[in-house]
């Protein structure tokens, strides 16, 4: 929450319940957790479990950025620094910073005006006539939202073994679109699985993401290092998180719902947002002058969005965050009269 509003900028898990449950975790704080350096095999093997995989084909991480920046350095360190990371993209920040830090090649396959198929199309070109390339999704997409077909994830997989690529599926987004382990269920081989916990279970502040993969590849991330250590505290939340799955099945259901029912307002408006498989709808405004006034209309309004302009393909996108019932009852009113009521910079945009 912003201290005048509410801020629906960060794909955040806005639900009451989920507040409600995560007091639990202040409740069963103890002094040896701060006091002690955090023993994290005990929390691997129940969330090994909870992701339908074994404890040694899983590696706990201090959120995705830091499962990134192993994957990276893992590669960098097998091809000698001369590798090329074939990136869905738009995609995390975290990817194109590795990349460069670490004096990798980028080379991006982008979402041009949303077009989710032929994007698909391209980066299985472009897996199909590389070889031993890092190749980089992110399953919901985030920021677009778009999901890759199961057939071209499959076909990825597949390359992976066949072009000598290691395939890492980011799937922070995957509990508001499917089954929670629909793709950590494709780790082993080549293919690489990082799942976060900050989207699905609201543990943004506790940091904590699983890699999931075939033990030789787990192992060769040399994770050991206490940079890569995710803290007591965290572990505590994430034990706490998944000891109450069925009520985290009811929240994403109902942010499901709430997701299309604000696309549907959306088309009636004669707008055609992005598909989403995230807690998130991303809609195209027609132009970066027209998505800066949406935003700014809705800040006076007590509502932050997020404003896209500056993604590459989604310029004049902005994107809010679905929450629970309540809140997003009353943000859609907002949302409606802004687009409708408000003097910005363009006509409304109709979907053809």
């Amino acid at each position: 929450m912003q201290r005048n509003g509410t801020d629906l900028s960060k794909n955040e898990l806005i639900h009451p319940r989920a507040d409600e449950l995560l007091r639990a975790v202040g409740r069963a704080f103890s002094p040896q957790l701060l006091r002690h350096y955090p023993a994290t095999a005990e929390s691997a093997a129940l969330l090994a479990a909870y992701f339908g995989t074994d404890p040694d084909h899983l590696v706990l991480t201090p959120g995705s950025d830091a499962a990134i920046r192993l994957v990276c350095e893992y590669y960098r360190r097998s091809t000698q620094g001369g590798g090329t990371i074939l990136l869905q993209d738009p995609n995390y920040p975290a990817w194109a910073d590795t990349t460069r830090l670490l004096g990798l090649t980028l080379r991006r396959i982008t979402l041009d005006d949303g077009d989710v198929a032929g994007q698909q199309r391209r980066l299985l070109h472009a897996a199909r006539t590389t070889a031993q390339a890092l190749v980089a999704v992110s399953v919901p997409n985030g920021p677009a939202g778009g999901v890759l077909s199961p057939a071209a994830l499959t076909e990825l997989c597949e390359l992976a073994q066949e072009r000598g690529h290691v395939l890492v599926l980011d799937s922070c987004y995957q509990a508001f679109h499917g089954p929670l382990t629909e793709q950590v269920a494709r780790a082993g081989g080549r293919v690489l699985v990082v799942q976060s916990l900050s989207k699905s279970h609201a543990l943004a502040g506790s940091r904590v993401a699983v890699l999931v993969g075939a033990p030789a590849l787990i192992g060769g991330l040399a994770a050991g290092p206490l940079e890569h250590a995710v803290s007591s505290t965290s572990l505590l939340a994430s034990r706490v998180a998944v000891e109450h799955h069925e009520m985290f099945q009811d929240v994403w259901s109902e942010i499901r719902q709430m997701r299309t029912r604000a696309a549907g307002m959306l088309h009636g408006l004669g707008h055609a947002p992005l598909p989403s498989g995230g807690n998130f709808v991303t809609v195209p405004l027609g132009g970066a002058q027209r998505a800066a006034a949406c935003a700014a209309g809705l800040a006076d309004a007590g509502y932050a969005v997020c404003d896209l302009s500056e993604v590459p393909g989604l310029t004049g996108c902005v994107r809010f965050t679905v929450a629970d019932v309540g809140t997003t009852e009353r943000f859609l009113p907002v949302l409606r009269r802004v687009l409708v009521e408000a003097p910005l910079a363009l006509p409304p945009v109709h979907a053809p």
